[in-house]
């Protein structure tokens, strides 16, 4: 083989060489930016997935410290109205004042629903009438014994605490015709109501109250308007025995005649 072919071929192979690294090159380039951006993209997916788990968790945390809040705030809540009671229960009714806010509280709980209530009926030749009974937790804390005759009805209420009378309510009404009105069959209606107040079985103040009511008269006074007046107690025995009557009915749950 002469020399100039010799040269000639190491020149061939010489730029082949060339050309096949130059190719190796640019494959590795091109391989080395397809990995840059492969490293991008999982970056950024890296990136977004963590942003989305720490909002997610940092959600979760919002929702569970609001959930503990209200869990909190409901049982203080509950707390608090558990102690109220408890101290409405416990207090002992020493002044008219405490009897009054005592009454106050029963007859809110009534208009609330908070107490159940439970009554019959019965006649009893001329007289009839109803028993209503009012229970807060299997206490009796009100008894209404409404009865009524020919010309007249009467009212009575007991209000109690720890099973024992603090308070009793009298409402007495008779009707007649009233003569001496204009008007032809007018009638009278004489009302009088009565409150006694009663601390450790015995009286400590008794009011009286009495108005008319005319069916001729347009503007006739009403219990609001009237004021009380402070009376010499009587006996509380007989006021004792009329509780005692409706009390041993309780449980009645039909309609009977006489109380015996």
């Amino acid at each position: 083989m002469q020399p100039f072919f010799v040269f000639e071929y190491f020149l061939d192979y010489l730029v082949d060489a060339l050309i096949f690294i130059t190719y190796q090159k640019s494959l590795i380039s091109f391989f080395m930016k397809i990995l840059f951006y492969l490293l991008l993209i999982f970056i950024f997916i890296s990136c977004n997935g963590n942003s989305e788990t720490k909002t997610a968790e940092s959600s979760d945390l919002e929702q569970n410290s609001i959930s503990i809040e209200n869990e909190t705030i409901t049982e203080n809540t509950s707390t608090e109205t558990n102690q109220e009671n408890t101290e409405n229960q416990s207090k002992e009714l020493k002044t008219v004042e405490d009897i009054r806010e005592e009454y106050q509280s029963i007859m809110s709980k009534i208009s609330e629903g908070k107490i159940d209530s439970t009554f019959f009926n019965y006649s009893c030749y001329e007289e009839s009438g109803n028993v209503i009974y009012f229970v807060e937790n299997g206490e009796v804390r009100r008894i209404k014994h409404n009865s009524g005759y020919e010309h007249g009805g009467v009212t009575k209420e007991f209000f109690l605490k720890d099973n024992k009378v603090f308070f009793i309510f009298h409402d007495a009404s008779t009707w007649r015709f009233d003569v001496d009105a204009k008007q032809e069959n007018a009638t009278r209606d004489d009302m009088t109501e009565k409150r006694f107040y009663i601390i450790d079985n015995q009286l400590i103040k008794c009011l009286e109250k009495e108005f008319t009511i005319r069916s001729s008269v347009k503007n006739n006074p009403t219990s609001a308007t009237v004021a009380n007046k402070e009376v010499a107690c009587s006996d509380l025995a007989p006021l004792m025995k009329d509780y005692e009557l409706v009390l041993k009915y309780k449980n009645q749950k039909t309609d009977m005649e006489c109380l015996d």
